[in-house]
């Protein structure tokens, strides 16, 4: 006769882990587990999960350059950014936002469900908001075109304080 198994119930759960250290957080000289709250707070997420609660942060660590810069699991309200050699604090910004915009409006019931017209929509209006970034909305939704006029941003914004 086999031998089951009795399932924990739900209260008896694993315990929360551990606070992670800040260092963890800390990518290109910025602390996204503080970002991450800001950017929370924005009028573009005020409608959505993001203003209700906080979405779990994972900071992945690669020897070089990734195909995947982040992603985001909308169904577990949970975001990932990978953090490489060479990354500038404009690509750590733009894949944070873009994760957390992803989380906001999940998968649209239209063309490029997960890219589409309503996300490239929302994108656009949340790097006005957290970065004053405006461009000519991206044809495709390959990183770079938000993390070269973020860098451009904060090269200004250092000549004007030095």
């Amino acid at each position: 006769m086999p031998i089951l198994r009795r399932r924990r119930c739900a209260a008896s759960a694993a315990p929360a882990p551990k606070p992670r250290p800040r260092s963890y957080f800390l990518v290109a000289g910025i602390a996204l587990d503080d970002e991450l709250e800001r950017l929370r707070s924005l009028p573009v997420f005020a409608d959505g999960p993001l203003a209700e609660r906080r979405p779990e942060l994972k900071v992945r660590r690669a020897s070089r350059k990734p195909n995947r810069l982040g992603f985001a699991v909308p169904t577990e309200f949970r975001l990932s950014v990978t953090a490489y050699p060479g990354i500038r604090p404009g690509d750590a910004l733009e894949t944070l936002l873009h994760e957390l915009v992803h989380l906001h409006v999940g998968r649209a019931r239209e063309a490029h469900a997960w890219h589409g017209p309503t996300f490239k929509r929302v994108l656009a209006r949340a790097m006005q908001e957290a970065y004053g970034v405006e461009i000519a909305t991206p044809r495709s939704t390959l990183h770079g075109p938000y993390a070269e006029a973020i860098e451009a941003t904060l090269r200004r914004n250092r000549k004007k304080t030095s």
